[in-house]
């Protein structure tokens, strides 16, 4: 499957757009090339679990993702594997025109949070033709420094 998406940095979450969920997050990384992510969402308001593993493939705007669901026992096994403090993301997703604006606040509390925004598309002309709004920050799209991977390199290793 291609995944198609831009990315903003943000100030923090947006005021006034509709709400669509609330999740936290745990991620981490077992491999960089290819890309392997394990991730453990909640939902904040009916605490139901999902656990998944991604593999994804190089690119920036557009890239190759597959996805698929794991269990409980298998996350924590590969958590207990990595030895290592996962992600954490306060996740939140909003209703923006026809678009899902997903914005994150990635290790609350910490000294290097950050919060940013993703919005995926059906098509790289959808991508191209988004018109920013502007509360939203810098574009991280082609940024290497803002991929998880390379954040979790960072702050994990």
């Amino acid at each position: 499957m291609l995944e198609i998406e831009r990315k903003f940095l943000m100030d923090g979450f947006p005021i006034g757009l509709e709400l669509i969920s609330e999740v936290d997050i745990e991620q981490g990384y077992v491999s960089f090339d290819p890309e392997v992510r394990i991730r453990k969402a909640v939902d904040k308001h009916t605490g139901k679990e999902e656990y998944r593993i991604t593999i994804k493939g190089d690119g920036d705007l557009t890239r190759s993702e597959i996805e698929t669901e794991i269990t409980s026992d298998f996350y924590y096994d590969a958590v207990d594997f990595l030895d290592a403090n996962m992600i954490v993301k306060d996740y939140k997703k909003y209703k923006l025109g026809p678009w899902k604006l997903e914005v994150a606040c990635v290790d609350p509390g910490t000294d290097w949070s950050f919060y940013y925004a993703e919005i995926e598309f059906p098509t790289e002309q959808d991508a191209k033709d988004f018109v920013v709004p502007s509360y939203f920050g810098r574009e991280i799209t082609f940024n290497e420094d803002y991929k998880m991977k390379y954040y979790w390199k960072r702050t994990r290793m």
